[in-house]
């Protein structure tokens, strides 16, 4: 088995220049990309004036206070921030914002995708067991400058890859790992679908069980493998795993090979994602910038320039709106004041207007690489099984992954085994996760694998949007020299398309009597001068005070809502019970919803608000996961046990939305949150926290 990256080459399709990128180390080959000019919604959210708000906003801005109502506010200090490099040579030009300028260096694609072999099972030579052990992992968490695509851009890496190491173990082992943070800024890395009972400080989910781990620091994260399947960890601070900062994991079962009816011989991790040539932190800035957002309608999110499958990329340009340029706001720094002056950058592409904070320089138009993209490859044995861990590790939209003439058989979601669902392609919503069968069983040749993006997400897209990530799968015998026909994918008849409520758990639990519930309704809006925010309930989520986490401000008289301050939205179980949670939706997107610290089962998704008609829950064997899609203007009804002690976040896992307050918290059983024994480095650690917030809201369920 083989599995290296292979150069692409194509004619570029684009009228405008396309100057050389500082720190390109390929040969320079162009690469024609797909997608409409503007493939945007029709549809707007609602406009919900927050006219009150207004002057007592400006009351807090003018005395350096922060509030709560809406007024999502994030530190200053960014995942980069501070000022941008542009070379002297006048040929080339910076692309990222930030603090870019710090970053001195830089990595080629080999370096940045690394040991390809490490996706394999059998190549990494783990022993599945069930003895248990002790598994150490050391990782460093830096900055670079790399070229995933066609564009050199700043990266977020750990040991020197994106995606980051496999962290692999087996059910019962205890998983250390040793964190270094050697960027210019904090962060904090959270480990998904891991319940962490009796280790909710484990977590990783900053200002919420941790502060966030101060540069040139380490954070220990100890924990028991307590969950099994495939999963992955990232970044859970600001939009750094945009940048780079996430990676897969592997959880074991000692019979995991027997929890399906179907062997299969190998299997290989899929970490699936759209990605940004432009730097998270700029897009997040205009994203949330007052009065117009990125393409001149508040509330649109950043669209991303194209996908990854482990780490390669075809996308070659970087969007930005022209309208993001001309836009008065757009010309003032963070601090307010305006930015004076016409700034121009000498070079092929001209004029380029100043549009962001430091000195940042965009182009009105695409701005395209000319670095070689490459296909993703992997060479099989025919006849053989394998297993695909599925990972949507993306920023917003989701993705369909297909193997062209193959059918995909589903065993797993969200670390849930299933009974087989044999499907043609999988869509997997952000942050969710699935492990599918694959028989080789077709003529030996070469297969395109795809990682296609959901367009119907997005707001608009440049011409160069390069909406499917191709990679090859070859038979084993076949040469690397060939691709495969260059034809549309191709279906697979007798199968119909993949429908999550198709999935039936293969272990079956039926749902019990719930002995608890609560109500919560979100929505985006908006205040009088454009700035906009998502509300749960009447909260939108900001991190806690400086120095601080949700989870030490939790005491054992944590009982009654007039207790806790300030408008951060947690749901207190002062009792073990069993939970329903109704959520309903008025906004007019799609939103994948992440519950940490637990699996639910899914008693009620659909349209409308619901009803609250129990008679309709699905009560026999309800699908048990950590992620749904809550529908546009839908609902979902979720129940799940209250007996994991601490503060877990539920949040919209899109990052744009998560960046303007789509969370909230699950406060469970606080009399043991007060007994938490944490050690001594994690809240030293909070005293040189650099990061602003506000304190919460609760409501609390006493039985």
């Amino acid at each position: 088995m083989s599995s290296t990256p292979q150069d692409r080459s194509a004619a570029a399709s684009t009228t405008e220049p396309k100057p050389p990128v500082t720190g390109g180390e390929l040969p320079a080959v162009g690469y024609g990309t797909q997608g409409s000019a503007s493939a945007g919604k029709g549809r707007r959210r609602r406009m919900i004036i927050l006219g009150g708000l207004v002057a007592v906003v400006v009351l807090a801005l003018a005395l350096g206070l922060g509030i709560g109502l809406g007024t999502k506010h994030s530190s200053t200090s960014s995942s980069s921030g501070g000022s941008s490099g542009s070379s002297n040579d006048t040929s080339t030009t910076s692309l990222s914002p930030g603090n870019s300028s710090d970053i001195t260096t830089t990595i080629p694609l080999s370096s940045l995708l690394g040991d390809q072999s490490r996706y394999l099972l059998s190549s990494r030579n783990f022993t599945i067991t069930n003895t248990t052990t002790t598994r150490v992992y050391n990782w460093t968490i830096s900055e670079v400058w790399s070229t995933p695509g066609a564009l050199t851009k700043p990266m977020i890496v750990i040991n020197g890859m994106s995606p980051g190491p496999v962290l692999e173990a087996n059910l019962g082992d205890q998983v250390i790992v040793n964190v270094f943070n050697n960027m210019t800024n904090e962060t904090a890395v959270h480990w998904h679908g891991q319940y962490q009972r009796g280790t909710n400080f484990m977590d990783g989910t900053y200002a919420i069980t941790q502060c966030g781990i101060p540069p040139g620091e380490t954070f220990v994260y100890n924990f028991t493998a307590q969950t099994v399947g495939t999963s992955w960890w990232h970044a859970h601070r600001l939009a750094q795993y945009t940048d780079g900062l996430f990676g897969p994991i592997v959880f074991h079962a000692a019979n995991e090979t027997a929890m399906t009816a179907n062997k299969y011989d190998d299997d290989y991790t899929f970490v699936l994602n759209d990605m940004y040539n432009t730097q998270a932190s700029a897009l997040d800035w205009r994203f949330k910038a007052v009065g117009t957002g990125i393409d001149g309608q508040p509330g649109d999110e950043p669209t991303p320039d194209g996908g990854m499958i482990n780490g390669v990329s075809q996308a070659r340009c970087a969007y930005i709106p022209p309208t993001d340029l001309v836009i008065a706001e757009r010309k003032r720094s963070l601090d307010g004041r305006p930015i004076t002056g016409s700034l121009t950058k000498r070079g092929s592409s001209g004029l380029r207007q100043r549009s962001t904070t430091a000195g940042t320089y965009y182009p009105e138009t695409n701005y395209c690489g000319n670095a070689t993209t490459t296909y993703w490859n992997a060479t099989w044995v025919g006849g053989k099984t394998y297993r695909l861990r599925l990972v949507n590790a993306g920023t917003f939209v989701n993705t369909e992954f297909s193997i062209d003439n193959h059918t995909l058989t589903v065993i797993e979601a969200d670390g849930v085994s299933v009974e087989p669902l044999n499907v043609s392609s999988i869509n997997l919503a952000v942050a969710q996760r699935y492990s599918v069968l694959v028989t080789l069983d077709q003529p030996a040749g070469a297969y395109w694998i795809r990682n296609v993006l959901a367009t119907d997400q997005v707001r608009y897209t440049g011409l160069d949007f390069n909406d499917t990530t191709l990679g090859v799968l070859r038979y084993e015998g076949v040469s690397e020299t060939i691709l495969p026909a260059n034809l549309p994918a191709s279906s697979i008849g007798n199968l119909t398309a993949f429908d999550t409520t198709a999935l039936v758990p293969a272990e079956k639990q039926d749902a019990q009597l719930p002995t608890q519930s609560a109500w919560i309704q979100f929505d985006m809006q908006y205040t009088s001068n454009n700035q906009h925010y998502m509300f749960i309930n009447s909260s939108s989520w900001s991190p806690l005070g400086l120095g601080q986490a949700s989870v030490f401000d939790v005491t054992a008289s944590t009982t009654s809502a007039n207790q806790s301050l300030g408008d951060q939205l947690s749901v207190v179980n002062t009792q073990a019970g069993v939970f329903d949670l109704v959520v309903n939706s008025l906004d007019d997107g799609d939103h994948p919803f992440h519950l940490h610290g637990h699996t639910f089962q899914i008693m009620s998704q659909g349209d409308g608000r619901w009803s609250g008609d129990t008679s309709t829950l699905n009560t026999t064997n309800p699908m048990r996961r950590d992620t749904i899609v809550i529908p546009s203007y839908g609902h979902i009804v979720l129940r799940f046990a209250t007996d994991n002690p601490g503060v877990w976040a539920f949040h919209c896992h899109i990052t744009w939305h998560m960046e303007i307050g789509l969370l909230m918290t699950i406060t469970d059983l606080p009399d043991q949150i007060a007994q938490f024994n944490y050690p001594s480095f994690i809240k030293e650690q909070c005293s040189r926290d650099v990061s602003l917030g506000f304190r919460r809201r609760s409501m609390t369920i006493d039985a």
